[in-house]
């Protein structure tokens, strides 16, 4: 649920900053805030799946040990 309402989140921030952009005499920061809202989710979709792979991980591992 949590990665619905950023991603949500996401396209909301980044549609209202272009639709700004279009309007504004200087549209480059709007168009830094657009993009990086998107940077910002990806990085924060990058270090979930990280923890995850590191848990996948330790639990290998201790049934690793387990099974010897």
């Amino acid at each position: 649920m949590w990665p619905t309402i950023k991603f949500l989140g996401t396209i909301f921030i980044s549609f209202i900053s272009m639709i700004g952009a279009l309007g504004a005499d200087n549209p480059f920061p709007l168009f830094a805030v657009a993009w990086g809202i998107w940077i910002i989710y990806l990085f924060s979709l990058r270090a979930k799946r990280e923890k995850e792979l590191d848990k996948e991980r330790l639990i290998r591992d201790i049934l690793d040990k387990l099974d010897r």
